[in-house]
């Protein structure tokens, strides 16, 4: 088509308003509004483009839209051709470079937890993301324990590897591991990776970010989704270009032993542009700090070791599938608590806890155009075993058995999902799909004594399986005003099979379940945003063992939050602050708790109140300096038991009630070495164990400080961490053991000041 030419157009400026969507949209309302024509060096990359609005020229429009896009505008007769931006020759090094933008600072950072590609800056809630270096850019791969300790509102238990639960904003309904679902749901690119199991702790290597959102997800997850999401965003295979790193690394514990790993990461295109495939590997061994009296020393070491394999083809430029399978498994060789006090570290067990937690998950996802619309289909299949050792000694008696006692507890988990969702190809505001979900829960438990007899204490066998149409949508109000509409309608159909005296109970429930969220939000310059946000998860019931032999049952639980926030950075993106506030009420609440003889069953424990505020400030001082700040307060409160009466100040499990951090980075040079050293220090305010009168026991109000170095120089990086740097003491979990529990306290002390060591080459 005609247009003007790019020397005009350079010169003359036009009122430009292009929204945020996707880049061929972008293009063709740049097109429209300046009457400049653009042409495209092959396939379009499928990008998300910030809005660009003011009065400027082709040029400059241009050039905003590709910013961090690692595409450029050429000037190609009478037209623009975009085409892919040369790889430059990396600069001399400098003895101070600015460093990279935090997620509050880049308002050009794109999150997918919402299940279609949306700016952050733009997104109606609030929203953690945790972006991760390259792997072999930074001293190690960040840990669960470091994304913690780096959002607002997430607290997880510290039982061990592999046996942790995760709660978001204090919506923590007990810290053991029964047979109810998580509060929260971990969500693996487009894979549901749990249901009702534990945390895998996938090792996040390779990983581009974490995404934590917070609040009930009821409308896009379904089920379980009460407290939040933590969605972990994994690097794609690269069409391009071929690459491979190496990093292996060592660390010791004060006080305990030492260890070391080795991570690799491979990139390799097949087909030039269409199709390529990415392998990650890894064993690692961490270290342990734990004796015991019997000569076990540093007992509770463990060693994971995963493969992970990804393969992306573009059979055609608007088309893209993805195909990937991974497997780690985890092996802690014991557990990790104590109890004589959180600054010793020896403990008098006369049996070994080890625990094994092994996951697989094979995903498909594909994704391309249909006329304006973008179609995306993800089939996941998620397999999780669960197998743990505990000393169940304390309890012999009350199983009719004599002496030492060995608890066994193995679970199966499955996972099947697929979803089909329709959004409009350039964005859009509005997102429908379809979901069909199946969980399979199956396992049983067996106490054994010295003498060789064992009875089986507990068994579950689940099947769910939920049908469900869900969508959201937004459109403007009252001029500069959104409003955000989401709904899920699902009908979950659960099979619950559990043994008892008299022959096998079955369970059969259906039911319809509806989820709603609503927001309304003001966009503010800069890329900033002001949201009052509503919404509203559910949880089914089941079968869960009684005080007695026989077998009861606990009902669905309900949730709901309100949400007010605001996310603001200043013109030139150096300083960026959010915050909000939120409310939330908690029906029926659904519970794991302790039984008299140990074991672990599940109860509606009443009805629960949340109160909290938090808020996040990042700044850029200039000079390569960079301070980022944080805190969070909530009150949180089990109200009312199940009977309806009132209770007295019992609060809700596991999540502090004050929470803050603080972290100051300086960038550096050193004979040609460029790098980062920073240093940061987290308060984790007191919580409690339990509701429960009898295990109420206080945990936390300890402060954590910690240091990193990283130099890098051509292929070459060097890094070093320090964890614990004071070698402080805390009880970080006071709960080790269900069945020594009532005997007396138990602590989990923080892992000793830890340095770790690393090397990594990239090819």
């Amino acid at each position: 088509m005609g247009g003007t030419s790019p020397a005009a157009a350079r010169e003359a400026t036009h009122a430009i308003d292009i929204p945020a969507g996707s880049l061929e949209s972008a293009l063709a309302r740049f097109s429209e509004q300046t009457g400049v024509s653009i042409g495209v060096a092959g396939a379009l990359p499928r990008l998300v483009t910030r809005r660009v609005a003011g009065r400027m020229s082709a040029d400059a429009a241009l050039r905003r839209l590709l910013k961090g896009s690692g595409l450029r505008a050429r000037r190609a007769g009478a037209t623009y051709r975009i085409e892919r931006a040369p790889r430059s020759a990396p600069p001399p090094p400098a003895p101070i470079a600015e460093p990279p933008l935090s997620p509050l600072t880049a308002p050009d950072i794109i999150v997918t937890s919402k299940k279609r590609p949306e700016l952050l800056a733009t997104v109606p809630m609030s929203i953690s993301v945790i972006p991760l270096a390259p792997f072999g850019e930074g001293p190690a791969t960040p840990s669960s324990r470091d994304i913690t300790l780096g959002a607002e509102g997430l607290a997880e238990t510290n039982l061990g590897p592999g046996r942790n639960r995760q709660f978001i904003r204090g919506v923590a309904d007990s810290p053991f591991i029964g047979k109810s679902q998580s509060t929260v749901a971990v969500q693996i690119d487009d894979t549901r990776a749990t249901f009702d199991a534990p945390n895998p702790d996938m090792h996040l290597i390779d990983v581009e970010r974490v995404e934590i959102l917070k609040g009930p997800q009821g409308p896009l997850y379904g089920s379980g989704a009460l407290g939040g999401i933590y969605h972990i965003v994994t690097r794609r295979p690269d069409l391009d270009h071929a690459s491979a790193t190496l990093r292996l690394s060592g660390e010791g514990v004060q006080h305990g032993g030492v260890a070391g790993s080795v991570e690799a990461v491979a990139n390799m295109p097949l087909a030039d542009g269409r199709l390529a495939v990415r392998a990650v590997g890894y064993r690692i061994v961490r270290a342990g700090w734990i004796d015991n009296e019997d000569g076990r020393t540093d007992s509770n070491s463990t060693r994971v070791a995963g493969i992970r394999l990804g393969l992306r083809w573009r059979p055609a430029d608007d088309w893209t599938v993805d195909l990937g399978v991974a497997q780690q498994d985890i092996d802690a060789r014991d557990t990790q608590y104590v109890l004589s006090g959180n600054d010793a570290l020896i403990r008098p067990n006369r049996i070994a806890e080890p625990t094994d937690n092994d996951f697989g998950m094979a995903h498909a996802t594909i994704e391309g155009r249909l006329g304006g619309l973008r179609l995306v289909s993800a089939t996941s299949i998620v397999g999780q075993g669960f197998d743990t050792v505990l000393d169940a000694s304390a309890a012999s008696a009350s199983f009719g058995l004599k002496g030492a006692a060995r608890f066994s507890d193995r679970r199966t988990y499955s996972l099947f999902n697929q979803e089909l969702r329709l959004s409009p190809f350039d964005g859009g505001r509005w997102l429908v799909g379809l979901s069909v979900l199946g969980a399979r829960s199956k396992g049983d438990a067996t106490i054994t004594d010295e003498a060789g007899a064992s009875r089986i204490v507990d068994t579950i066998n689940r099947r769910t399986v939920e049908y469900a149409v869900f969508g959201e949508a937004s459109w403007p109000l009252l001029g500069r005003l959104d409003a955000t509409l989401g709904a899920r309608i699902f009908r979950t159909v659960s099979r619950d099979m559990a043994a008892e005296p008299e022959g096998e109970r079955i369970r059969l429930r259906t039911k319809t379940l509806v989820s709603p969220s609503a927001s309304l939000s003001l966009p503010l310059a800069n890329d900033g945003i002001v949201y009052l946000r509503y919404a509203r998860a559910k949880r089914p019931g089941g079968l869960a063992v009684s005080d007695g032999e026989g077998v009861g049952t606990y009902d669905a639980d309900r949730i709901n939050t309100i949400d007010l926030g605001v996310r603001k950075a200043t013109a030139d993106g150096r300083l960026a602050l959010s915050g909000s506030g939120y409310f939330t009420w908690w029906d029926r609440v659904q519970s794991d708790y302790l039984l008299p003889n140990g074991l672990i069953s599940t109860r509606n424990a009443g009805s629960a109140r949340i109160i909290g505020i938090e808020a996040a400030l990042d700044w850029r001082l200039g000079g390569g300096l960079s301070v980022s700040a944080g805190g969070a307060v909530q009150h949180s409160r089990l109200l009312r038991g199940a009977d309806g009466e009132a209770l007295d100040n019992r609060r809700l499990p596991v999540a502090p009630a004050l929470t803050g951090r603080v972290e100051v980075a300086q960038a550096i040079g050193i004979a040609g070495w460029r790098g980062e050293a920073a240093v940061q220090a987290n308060y984790i305010g007191s919580a409690r164990l339990s509701f429960d009168s009898d295990l109420d026991r206080q945990m936390g109000n300890y402060a954590v400080v910690a240091a990193r170095l990283t130099v890098s120089r051509g292929p070459w990086t060097v890094g070093a961490t320090l964890d614990n740097a004071l070698d402080l003491a805390g009880d970080s979990f006071a709960f080790g053991n269900p069945f020594s529990i009532r005997e007396g306290p138990q602590y989990t002390p923080l892992r000793p000041r830890t340095l770790m060591l690393s090397i990594a080459r990239r090819w």
